[in-house]
């Protein structure tokens, strides 16, 4: 499978044959594992979900858990847990030899994989469809709102600094807003597709399917 190659019609062999992997990127909390359950659960998918292989690797039982071992970039650890956890996702990112059992794959993403080195990015391009659900820029005033509302901690990957004489809320403020516009870009340089994460809102698993596939080259 060649992905930045797939034509409609190798699209629907490799469905059909169950050599089909596929990969959701994008933003946290824009739709990753539940489009990936709605494969899994309609139309036979095996699911590979990055966040749960980090958790048991991490001897954690949920992502509340990590968030709060992880704390805030501000915080003496965090530099140090932040490292480790991206060395976790990595290891639990590029699995060469994952047993599909049979089935198409459909590989639930963290929200910080374009953080992973370009190694292990050319890999995940060159073994799956990329998938960026985008959020858009429309939705990332919505999303500070959100993070000020339920605050958890996240990888910033050096966009956090806090200025002389500014709060810790101060500093949040100001800088996650250039994380998220940030990772938009990446995301969106990295996918061999963009889809709106509106366009795929309440569809079922075969017309996710017929989504994306109207996107490859006929």
């Amino acid at each position: 499978m060649q992905p930045q190659q797939l034509t409609q019609t190798e699209y629907d062999r490799h469905l059909v044959g169950k050599t089909f992997r596929l990969a959701f990127i994008g933003m946290s909390n824009v739709g990753k594992s539940y489009r990936s359950k709605v494969l899994q659960d309609e139309c036979g998918f095996m699911g590979y979900h990055v966040d749960e292989e980090i958790q048991k690797a991490l001897g954690f039982d949920s992502i509340d858990a990590i968030s709060h071992w992880l704390g805030y970039p501000s915080g003496p650890d965090y530099s140090v847990r932040e490292q480790e956890y991206l060395a976790q996702e990595a290891q639990s990112t590029k699995v060469d030899f994952l047993d599909t059992k049979g089935k198409n794959l459909v590989f639930d993403t963290t929200g910080s994989v374009i953080y992973l080195g370009e190694p292990i990015l050319e890999w995940l391009k060159e073994n799956s469809l990329l998938i960026h659900l985008d959020a858009g820029e429309e939705a990332l005033g919505a999303m500070v709102e959100k993070f000020f509302e339920e605050p958890k901690p996240l990888i910033w990957h050096g966009f956090f600094d806090q200025r002389e004489g500014e709060s810790e809320h101060e500093a949040l403020e100001r800088c996650y807003p250039k994380l998220l516009h940030d990772r938009l870009a990446k995301y969106r340089a990295l996918a061999h597709i963009t889809i709106s994460a509106e366009q795929l809102r309440d569809k079922n698993g075969a017309e996710t399917l017929e989504i994306i596939k109207s996107y490859l080259p006929v």
